[in-house]
């Protein structure tokens, strides 16, 4: 029987993954790890190969371990360098449009400057490194593709920073945060949506500047007052029974394997000059804390 031409997700049970696979419904097909190995080539191939027709390809699988990323380099190069690139490469072969995910992590330390598509890169980490090196490869493959660079994305879903304010709010009787942390958090179901709209808008991609796009929430914040954010919404939306107070701390105060960038705050001016404003994280916010209850 034949197909309709799909949209094909590669990462579907990731934040990003899922809320595209929701939102796509029967004009979109998820790929997950237990569906391929990404980091076998040929394996990603035959995936791709069975999945068709596809009308467009968009990349939201990643290694996104940052700590990890430290001692597993090779594993998060094969899974943000080596396998966006691989991908990238098959849909140039069949001329699909490809959209891929990057991060804020490609930059260094920023200040009041807000980092531009066309800014110098300069990751401060081996996760960082690996999606810079994502980049190029997937610019090196397929010359038309779109990258997008997104910050500090959270869901619905249970392991992003949201979630986990909301863990340790509940058990503890105050929580320690790094408060030299800037950036955009971003809701993961507004980033698929306009993903979508890019991989089906072939004018719109044309528009991109370098293939490249930042796209986060429209407020920038710092991690302490993120999560003091979220713990109020917490408690007036009933997850929490009561607010716990957020203890300021620098990054050079707290100890990790991998540093992070400072200030680190992507420009979305050429997003919103293309029509694509995600809105800001206050209105999202009490979306991703109802779905802790549930």
């Amino acid at each position: 029987m034949n197909r309709s031409p799909r949209i094909v997700v590669l990462g579907a049970h990731g934040q990003v993954g899922s809320s595209l696979v929701r939102q796509l419904g029967k004009t979109g097909f998820g790929i997950t790890r237990n569906d391929t190995d990404i980091t076998d080539k040929a394996a990603l191939y035959r995936t791709l190969d069975n999945a068709g027709p596809i009308s467009a390809l968009i990349n939201a699988a990643a290694y996104t371990d940052v700590e990890r990323a430290e001692s597993e380099r090779e594993l998060a190069f094969a899974v943000n360098a080596d396998a966006p690139g691989w991908a990238a490469a098959w849909a140039a072969e069949h001329n699909t449009p490809f959209v891929h995910f990057s991060t804020e992590y490609v930059f260094p330390d920023g200040s009041d400057h807000h980092w531009r598509e066309y800014d110098a890169t300069g990751p401060l980490n081996a996760y960082g490194e690996s999606k810079c090196a994502g980049e190029l490869a997937v610019r090196d493959a397929h010359a038309d593709s779109v990258i997008i660079r997104t910050s500090w994305v959270y869901s619905e879903q249970t392991g992003n920073f949201v979630h986990k304010v909301l863990n340790l709010a509940a058990s503890s009787s105050s929580l320690t945060v790094v408060s030299d942390q800037v950036g955009r958090p971003t809701f993961a179901p507004g980033l698929a949506r306009a993903a979508i709209r890019i991989s089906q808008d072939s004018a719109l991609r044309s528009r991109i500047k370098g293939g490249i796009l930042h796209l986060a929430g429209g407020e920038a914040v710092n991690r302490s007052d993120f999560a003091r954010a979220i713990i109020d919404v917490g408690v007036s939306e009933g997850v929490l029974s009561h607010a716990v107070p957020v203890v300021d701390t620098t990054s050079g105060e707290y100890v990790t394997s991998a540093r992070r960038p400072l200030h680190c705050v992507l420009d979305i001016a050429q997003a919103e000059a293309l029509g694509l404003r995600l809105g800001g994280w206050k209105d999202s916010l009490p979306v991703a804390v109802r779905a802790a209850q549930q």
